[in-house]
């Protein structure tokens, strides 16, 4: 298992520090759960939620989402975006990404009578909707090359941290994300944190951008570049490392389908 995730590991695309990092307490347990961001009507963070259409309704399901997201979610932070899970588990589900936004901006979503009554009628053709998480981005956290643009595929990959080890990670993820500043690569790595700790081990994000699926039968350059910097079997040590702080990793990938959300195509 570990040769197998080492594998996968050397398309790892960047993290920064955990310095913002905090704990939250809840019943008396620790767990991750918020970080501060620099300032706090500026951070970015989306809210995402899967749902499953039912199988006999996909159409009725599409036409009905479509024209709720183009009416009441087209613009402003309650902007919705689609995307359609690849692999995995929730394969075929979609995800309502709606954002970027604050925790302000959800008192002013669409809430009033007609809004209510236009989602009553996506509601008929919905057979779930489950893992409502609040997503919170640190640009600490993350790289964004210039001229970077919205990509039409995403890789996640979901990580839980072990309790304790969150300041041995930051040691690992400082060396990772300084490669990527040295190296300026030109593709995006976009890292978040769940807001709320909801058991189903997801404490944080890494959002990773591109266009082509080709891209997965490119040579990968991470682990190479790693060493580059930090010296002969860096990249093996840390890794074991990061195996050694974190309880388990699950790896999504999506695609957009801008038909289905609020902003024009």
């Amino acid at each position: 298992m570990i040769k197998k995730n080492h594998v996968r590991a050397k398309r790892l695309h960047s993290f920064s520090n955990f310095k913002r990092m905090k704990k939250l307490f809840f019943l008396g347990v620790i767990i991750l759960g918020c970080f501060i961001t620099n300032g706090q009507d500026s951070y970015i963070m989306y809210e995402t939620m899967y749902i499953k259409p039912k199988s006999s309704k996909v159409k009725e399901f599409n036409a009905a989402l479509a024209a709720h997201n183009k009416k009441f979610h087209a613009e402003g932070a309650s902007t919705v975006a689609i995307q359609s899970v690849v692999n995995g588990s929730k394969a075929g589900q979609l995800v309502w990404v709606m954002g970027p936004l604050t925790f302000t901006d959800l008192d002013n979503r669409p809430s009033d009578d007609a809004h209510m009554e236009d989602w009553n009628a996506v509601m008929p053709y919905i057979d779930k909707v489950s893992e409502v998480e609040y997503w919170r981005m640190d640009p600490d956290l993350s790289y964004t090359p210039d001229g970077w643009i919205f990509t039409s595929k995403i890789h996640i990959r979901y990580w839980e941290l072990k309790h304790g080890k969150s300041e041995e990670f930051i040691g690992v993820m400082k060396k990772i994300v300084e490669v990527f500043r040295t190296k300026e690569y030109d593709y995006s790595w976009h890292v978040y944190l769940n807001y709320f700790q909801t058991g189903n081990g997801r404490d944080i994000a890494g959002v990773f951008g591109f266009n082509k699926w080709a891209y997965y039968d490119q040579d990968p350059v991470f682990v190479k570049d790693f060493e580059e910097i930090h010296g002969e079997g860096a990249w093996d040590e840390a890794y074991e490392t990061m195996i050694a702080l974190t309880a388990g990793m699950t790896e999504e990938l999506r695609r957009l389908v801008p038909e289905l959300g609020g902003a024009p195509e």
